[in-house]
């Protein structure tokens, strides 16, 4: 598949992800704990497109939700951001084709991206800092993206990654680099 095709297919996957995190998704709560399904496709972006993409897609995403339904405008951009480009950072780094390794980077930047939300939110006064909701919202949160992950990790494999050579077995390959 072209980059540019790849690329289109990215951008709608977000799109249709924001009106699914904005209408459907709510409803598939759990003791007050909401996927973010979003958050999930940003940390996936910057896991294989790297820094900059990461920063630029939790940014963007991030802004569209805080006009969609934010009370505290650039808060979503800014936790967005911060959780893309870090995970972006570790783009070389990692083996991003285990899936281990992603959805621990997934339960990783949801903590992130949840930790500096609450923090923004204590600062301008919309909710106080308890420890029971760093639980829900924080722990709670990042397992239940990193379930909603395991089911997303395969189809966003194959849409952003490259195809492989022929006659090489990608499950061969992670195989083998483990030893």
């Amino acid at each position: 598949m072209k980059k540019e095709v790849r690329l289109l297919l990215l951008f709608l996957a977000f799109f249709l992800s924001l009106i699914f995190q904005t209408t459907i998704i709510p409803f598939f709560q759990l003791r007050g704990v909401v996927p973010d399904l979003l958050l999930v496709l940003i940390v996936f972006t910057a896991l294989f497109y790297g820094a900059g993409a990461g920063g630029a897609a939790g940014f963007a995403v991030g802004f569209a939700r805080d006009l969609l339904v934010g009370r505290c405008y650039g808060l979503q951009a800014l936790s967005g951001f911060v959780a893309g480009y870090a995970v972006g950072c570790l783009e070389g780094k990692v083996f991003k084709e285990n899936p281990l390794v992603s959805l621990f980077l997934v339960f990783s930047g949801s903590l992130l991206s949840g930790l500096i939300f609450l923090v923004g939110r204590g600062i301008t006064g919309h909710s106080f800092f308890s420890l029971s909701l760093v639980w829900r919202d924080l722990i709670l949160g990042g397992l239940y993206n990193t379930l909603l992950a395991v089911f997303l990790f395969r189809p966003f494999t194959r849409l952003a990654a490259p195809p492989a050579p022929p006659g090489v077995d990608p499950v061969r390959l992670f195989l083998d680099y483990r030893g």
